[in-house]
């Protein structure tokens, strides 16, 4: 799991690199799990048209056009509004939104499948390294290697290893998601929990017992071992 979680870094700054020059036209940097942001906001007195034209008569409220930043890397811009509510003669607040906009106020498309990249990336990468018999990075700085066992599989090996962090890293592009919230907290939480159990049957149980395969390994023709361990032989045939 820790060459796994070098190799992610790797890939997700090999993407910040590629984005980083498209981030002032309204392109978000991938965010990794943990992430270090920052925020430079300053006050709007005036709501922009389109604001205007999708709240109608918004009342009283306050507005901020925020550059933000990514570990210090720029990351584009969000315009923050707070609308309140004063009928009870008292300023409150109502409703907070965040909307995401350029340097000009201009509202940019959002864009989830950025986040996808790195994960994309790191698939590729992986799976042409074991097919031409080399180890990533992550497994080279931990001094490990994959072994062939019968006939290795490379594609599969990163569709199996990855594929289940895809389809739920892809969950804000499913069209049919919203209605999950109207069934209620209880089975929202029902189905996180199922969904965490899941992925740590999947990913971390083959490690109580382990045996140089997780289930991608054992599904795929490869085997984890020492890099300088000596080879496994292939099982006879029949």
């Amino acid at each position: 799991m820790l060459a796994l979680a070098v190799d992610s870094l790797l890939a997700w700054a090999l993407v910040v690199v590629l984005l980083l020059s498209f981030t002032e036209r309204g392109l978000r940097l991938p965010v990794p799990v943990i992430a270090i942001r920052g925020y430079d906001c300053t006050e709007v007195e005036q709501a922009p048209d389109w604001l205007e034209q999708a709240l109608g008569q918004i009342g009283a409220y306050s507005l901020r056009h925020c550059a933000t930043t990514l570990f210090g890397l720029p990351n584009g811009h969000e315009l923050r509004v707070i609308l309140s509510d004063t009928r009870q003669g008292a300023l409150r607040t109502s409703r907070r939104f965040v909307v995401p906009v350029d340097a000009a106020l201009r509202v940019v498309p959002a864009r989830p499948w950025i986040d996808l990249l790195p994960l994309a990336l790191l698939g590729l990468a992986s799976a042409l390294f074991t097919a031409f018999g080399w180890s990533t990075p992550g497994k080279r700085l931990l001094g490990l290697r994959l072994q062939p066992v019968g006939t290795p599989r490379p594609i599969r090996r990163e569709i199996l290893r990855l594929g289940p962090l895809l389809i739920l890293g892809s969950a804000p592009l499913w069209p049919g998601l919203g209605a999950i919230v109207t069934w209620g907290p209880g089975a929202v939480l029902a189905a996180m929990a199922a969904i965490a159990l899941a992925l740590t049957w999947y990913y971390l149980w083959p490690f109580a017992h382990w045996t140089g395969q997780s289930r991608h390994d054992r599904l795929s023709g490869t085997r984890v071992i020492a890099a300088k361990a000596a080879p496994v032989p292939p099982p006879a045939g029949p």
